[in-house]
């Protein structure tokens, strides 16, 4: 028997359930899909009578997303959260009848990965004293390009020997994580540690995500100011592609490369093979 549930009751209840089950960061970027759809299509519209055009018709959220200047990959990160939350609706709520099926849009032409003239570039721009860009930064890119860690992942793992092990119930991919690092690695690493600790101290709420996200605004502080003529989006991910490429193109060994960036499958390192 189907419960007739409002949105702005069932979506509560999907989002103490995604706690358990995935990273905060993960829930931020769900209850943000949520909010686009409920302001869009009301908070106390049931769900059951929510359809595929009301996501994508010629009045749906995804044309209404556009007129607001998103760009395809964005929305097509919100469609993502929204289609895991229907599918929780029709296989745990059970408050429809069967999934809400969608199209995905075409990417946008854009590429994620950062060479080495730029990495030059950004360096150079914090070596210049007069930028007022704290070497510090400096030292946290440097991890992110020769380790491939994801953003987060330098704040929520642990330090054991050589090893930077992040656990398998914080990972994206849900596998225990194990980055080696040789001592200049390290001594980053334990920098970075003693920078998010600052925020502990401070008793900012999830001193993790504001450590990481400090240095990511610095990078595109720095971006913004050298003006790369470019059609790349270059963010702190840039760093972990281009730790891909290098590998993929050292080793020769796609699965190999694949269990050192704790990819799910192999399919998500095969694009690095087009480099």
């Amino acid at each position: 028997e189907l419960i007739s549930m409002k949105l702005n009751v069932i979506i509560p209840e999907y989002l103490a359930y995604k706690k358990s089950k995935v990273r905060a960061e993960t829930v931020r970027r769900d209850k943000c899909s949520l909010n686009q759809l409920c302001e869009f299509i009301g908070y106390t519209k049931p769900v059951a009578e929510i359809d595929c055009f009301d996501i994508e018709g010629s009045r749906g959220l995804i044309q209404h997303l556009e007129s607001k200047g998103y760009s395809n990959n964005g929305i097509n990160i919100s469609l993502r959260h929204l289609r895991a939350f229907f599918n929780y609706c029709y296989k745990k709520a059970k408050v429809i009848k069967e999934p809400i099926q969608f199209d995905m849009l075409p990417k946008n032409a854009q590429e994620y990965y950062i060479d080495e003239h730029q990495i030059k570039a950004i360096h150079d721009y914090i070596d210049d004293e007069d930028n007022g860009i704290d070497s510090f930064f400096k030292r946290c890119f440097i991890f992110y390009e020769f380790t491939g860690v994801r953003a987060i992942e330098p704040f929520i793992g642990e330090l054991y020997g050589d090893w930077l092990y992040v656990d398998a119930s914080k990972s994206k991919g849900k596998n225990l994580r194990k980055i080696h690092l040789a001592e200049d690695l390290k001594a980053i690493l334990m920098e970075m540690q003693a920078f998010r600790d600052e925020y502990v101290a401070g008793g900012s709420p999830e001193p993790n995500v504001r450590a990481y996200t400090r240095i990511s605004k610095t990078l595109l502080k720095i971006v913004r100011a050298l003006k790369f003529s470019t059609n790349r989006k270059i963010s702190l991910k840039s760093f972990r592609h281009c730790y891909g490429i290098r590998r993929v193109y050292i080793t020769g060994n796609i699965f190999q490369v694949a269990m050192e960036m704790g990819h799910k499958s192999v399919t998500t390192t095969q694009h690095y093979l087009k480099f």
